[in-house]
């Protein structure tokens, strides 16, 4: 009897205060669609809201040249929208799977290893954020590509938006590389031709006034 009582008290003080209770953050389980917990004892109780987002996603600079660094800032509308819990995460364009590499995270939030992802590809928080009107992450991208910066935020517990997207980021290699080294490989894969694509675009054009 005594354990049934102790196991409803914790139910009941994780009710009431169920961000202090669950403030570890989103779990590995919810990388793909980045939903918080609804249904277990202490979730959020309530489905993501379908209304427009009032948090603004910002990156910095949106097209750059490897390598180099993205500046990322989420931040309420207005003064009311503040952050009790994130997830961001960076994907390629098409994919689910998370990419790059977050660095020199704020206080309370941490890394999330997601499956097929890479180990610093995503953040969640990792203590009770409070209520900060607004947060900047540095992220670096692997390779070119074109990426957007995913994320899922929670106001209060009820009332959190998912899947919120930033504007495309173009990610490319530095001219001077592009123009150095392009090489294909002959149709029997036993040779590498290696040539500047200088000399490509004069052949094509011999090519054309012929």
């Amino acid at each position: 009897m005594t354990g049934h009582i102790a196991t409803l008290l914790i139910v009941v003080v994780c009710h009431i205060f169920a961000i202090e209770c669950f403030s570890g953050g989103a779990p590995a389980g919810a990388c793909v669609t980045m939903t918080p917990n609804s249904a277990s004892p202490g979730g959020h109780g309530a489905t993501p809201k379908n209304t427009v987002s009032p948090y603004i996603i910002t990156v910095s600079p949106a097209n750059l040249t490897m390598p180099g660094e993205i500046t990322v800032t989420i931040m309420g509308n207005s003064n009311t929208n503040t952050m009790q819990g994130i997830m961001v995460q960076a994907r390629a364009e098409g994919s689910t799977n998370t990419v790059g590499t977050f660095s020199a995270l704020p206080a309370k939030l941490k890394y999330l290893a997601c499956a097929g992802g890479t180990t610093q590809g995503a953040v969640t928080h990792n203590d009770w954020m409070g209520n900060i009107p607004t947060l900047t992450l540095k992220w670096t991208p692997s390779q070119p590509g074109m990426y957007k910066i995913w994320f899922t935020v929670v106001n209060v517990k009820a009332t959190f938006w998912v899947q919120q997207k930033s504007d495309t980021i173009y990610y490319t290699m530095p001219e001077t590389t592009m123009m150095t080294t392009m090489t294909t490989m002959t149709p029997s894969g036993s040779a590498m031709i290696t040539a500047s694509l200088g000399s490509i675009m004069i052949m094509i054009a011999l090519m054309v006034f012929v």
